[in-house]
């Protein structure tokens, strides 16, 4: 009898629990069931000329906010209540989704999805191919705005899976370092408008987030982001690993891939990334090199 309780609890668990990466058909299924939360990441002038049905929308804007010359996380507080007003509870299941409009669109998702992270929620899916993708399955498009559901999640911050400058410049030599940039910004060939230095951080390794799509906006397998990150640029995802970019967006991209598809329980983001680290001088950057 116990036997058959213990199963049970287990096939429910894993009927609710959630999967990193989701299909349109998968959320085609799932639309509407009472704990599931839809949320799209894009601006509110691509939500309201047709969005997935029951979406609701929530802005960038909502989880970071400028610190100087880069951005960082929003609060606890300002999490939680944004969190509430889209209707998330501590039972939810949460879908994230962006419109795909340019690469920056196609980011958001994972930076909202490591911020709900950040403060202690994980029920959260990326919908693999965002809204072209849920085009493609026939899905059926909205512009009506669902009501309000206010949700009860409460926000408790976890400083583990992120790592500031001070964090970083300890790890130098220490732990692997990924960027998520463009190699030719990586390389040092070209200077970015908005740093002071071209470059990386000494020691890091390159791995441009979009090497993990395929032409279509859908991410690659699981097997080929292991062969390319784990086989090929050697981490081990048993150890730990730091992810930057530019500003933040780029870096949540190789962190979902990382930390949620290929199991990397250590890995961290440095969220304030080159914007912070190339516009001081006393930080150690190399270019012209391959590490």
């Amino acid at each position: 009898m116990m036997k058959k309780i213990v199963m049970a609890a287990l096939f429910a668990a894993s009927a609710f629990a959630m999967e990193p990466l989701v299909s349109a058909p998968w959320l085609k299924a799932h639309l509407g069931e009472k704990d599931l939360v839809v949320v799209d990441v894009s601006s509110r002038k691509l939500y309201v000329k047709g969005h997935i049905p029951t979406a609701v929308q929530s802005g960038i804007g909502k989880w970071r906010e400028a610190h100087g010359s880069y951005a960082l996380v929003r609060s606890a507080s300002e999490i939680e209540k944004e969190m509430r007003r889209l209707g998330i509870s501590k039972e939810s299941r949460v879908v994230v989704y962006s419109h795909h409009s340019n690469s920056k669109d196609m980011l958001k998702p994972t930076y909202v999805i490591w911020a709900m992270e950040r403060y202690g929620f994980k029920r959260t899916a990326l919908l693999d191919g965002g809204l072209p993708a849920w085009k493609r399955a026939a899905g059926t498009l909205s512009t009506k705005e669902p009501e309000a559901k206010n949700g009860n999640f409460t926000a408790r911050e976890h400083h583990e899976i992120g790592v500031d400058m001070d964090g970083v410049k300890a790890r130098i030599g220490e732990v692997r370092m990924i960027d998520a940039r463009p190699a030719v910004f990586y390389f040092g060939a070209r200077k970015q408008p908005v740093l002071k230095r071209a470059g990386h951080i000494a020691g890091a390794t390159s791995y441009f987030w979009k090497y993990s799509f395929n032409d279509d906006g859908t991410m690659k397998p699981v097997s080929t982001m292991k062969a390319m990150l784990v086989e090929g640029l050697g981490l081990d995802p048993t150890r730990e690993v730091v992810t930057y970019c530019t500003g933040g967006l780029e870096t949540s991209m190789n962190y979902f891939v990382l930390h949620r598809m290929l199991g990397f329980s250590k890995a961290r983001l440095y969220d304030a990334s080159m914007k912070q680290w190339a516009n001081r001088s006393d930080t150690a950057m190399r270019k012209f090199v391959w590490e």
